[in-house]
């Protein structure tokens, strides 16, 4: 048996807002090693919330256990390592996802193992050695320990035909446990394509997936909507790439196909404000778009400079204005706090959010993600407030600023909250659309938690 884990830790996201979907990531992991014949189960331990006992209870009996973790969870994902070892000895611990793969020497503290990058083709090679009993000398994309001496094997090369990879298990996950806004599940994430060609400096995913943009195809993407329609009755599709809107061809034939089968389901995205026009918005409102995510991330040029996003302002003005001239739902995210910003600037991209009024904004404090430029800068100047990844939330300051206290970054974010959604047009707008209830219930949360700050 193979367990993989999904730790339990004070993840904001779902402890403020009541939303928690199914790990993608585990989920491929286990469908790729079940479809090498092997036994498997997933724990998501974020939302299954067991002790420590009921854990080492499930996984007494397993050869391996494999545990994924974000920065804000990773101290809980080495809690986890320690405790199964102590347990038992003889089980395998892997660890594996964005933060064990730029920081894996601190994972080894506890695992045999540490996956480094994309795990589905790496995971079976491991499982294969370990379960006869050979060594992981030569198998790519790993670094272990062995006989107390640690071994850094070659990179693994990035999967290129990501068609061949099998849907996610979700089968294997406690569907019944996950919640967007007190709702029962009927959002699934679908990764259509790995990579991002942009280098934004506050972002590891380029880094973690690669700069090469990588697709499946539309018929490959169609089908598993159209499974996860008809075996999981899912309403709701959020695209997980960075950028679905990369390749506009590639996007059109997705909404031909969705449209083709006559499928009724409703989709979210991420996009950049340069990658969209509105021939493309049109045929994605068609095919059951409704909502649409932009990293708009400041106002100040300057600021946008120094994160290397590469947009412009008036574009950002005319994506939004696109989107919702074709009805598609807009949230805008924003970023506060970088270390030469300014109450001034922070005021202008909150004033820039008012001007734009997207339907709904993410507010956020610059959090400097190991792997990141912004990190390398940051920890080369000292300007790490800490390094204690609990509180790498991006809703918490752990990045010194020259100009504003932490306790100021925070009172700020909270008035972006406050100023926006507290808005009368606001209101009204989601009284009409029904949604006052669920919209009023979030901001209540976020308030609520941030005075804590």
């Amino acid at each position: 048996m193979i367990s993989l884990i999904n730790p339990n830790a004070d993840v904001e996201v779902v402890r403020k807002l009541d939303i928690s979907t199914p790990p993608l990531g585990l989920g491929y992991l286990a469908s790729c090693l079940r479809e090498r014949g092997f036994r498997v189960e997933i724990i998501d331990d974020l939302v299954e919330r067991l002790s420590f006992d009921q854990i080492l209870k499930r996984i007494k009996n397993s050869l391996i256990v494999g545990i994924t973790s974000t920065t804000p969870t990773f101290n809980a994902a080495l809690r986890y390592a320690k405790k199964i070892k102590e347990a038992f000895p003889n089980i395998f611990v892997i660890m594996g996802g964005v933060h064990a793969t730029f920081k894996p020497y601190d994972a080894l503290k506890y695992a045999d193992a540490v996956c480094i990058g994309e795990g589905e083709e790496t995971i079976v090679e491991v499982t294969e050695r370990v379960e006869s009993g050979k060594s992981l000398e030569g198998i790519r994309g790993i670094i272990y320990k062995e006989r107390d001496k640690i071994f850094v094997n070659s990179p693994r090369k990035f999967i290129e035909n990501l068609d061949m990879i099998p849907f996610p298990a979700y089968d294997l996950m406690p569907l019944d446990k996950y919640t967007v806004f007190e709702g029962r599940l009927e959002h699934f994430p679908v990764m259509t394509s790995r990579g991002c060609p942009f280098g934004c400096r506050y972002c590891s995913s380029s880094l973690f997936m690669g700069r090469k943009f990588r697709a499946r195809s539309p018929k490959n993407v169609v089908d598993e909507i159209e499974w996860l329609i008809n075996d999981f009755g899912a309403k709701h599709i959020a695209f997980a790439d960075d950028t679905f809107t990369l390749s506009k061809r590639r996007v059109l034939a997705i909404c031909d196909e969705i449209k083709k089968r006559g499928l009724e389901i409703d989709w979210s995205c991420s996009s950049r404000v340069d990658t969209i026009n509105e021939e493309v918005l049109r045929k994605m409102k068609e095919s059951g778009c409704s909502a649409i995510y932009f990293g708009v991330e400041s106002a100040s040029p300057a600021v946008l400079e120094y994160y290397k996003k590469k947009i412009d302002l008036n574009k950002v003005e005319k994506a939004v204005k696109l989107a919702k001239k074709v009805g598609i739902v807009t949230i805008c995210s924003f970023i506060i706090g970088a270390p030469f910003e300014k109450k001034e600037d922070m005021k202008k991209t909150l004033e820039f959010a008012l001007k734009l009024d997207p339907d709904y904004a993410q507010f956020s404090i610059l959090t400097p993600y190991p792997g990141t430029e912004i990190y390398q800068e940051a920890k080369k100047k000292g300007l790490l407030l800490t390094e204690n990844y609990d509180e790498y939330t991006a809703g918490k300051p752990v990045l010194k600023n020259f100009y504003m206290s932490p306790r100021e970054i925070s009172k700020f974010l909270r008035f972006c909250y406050v100023r926006f959604y507290l808005r009368p047009r606001f209101l009204l707008r989601e009284i009409k659309k029904g949604n006052l209830k669920v919209v009023l219930g979030v901001i209540k949360r976020v308030l609520k938690s941030s005075k804590k700050i």
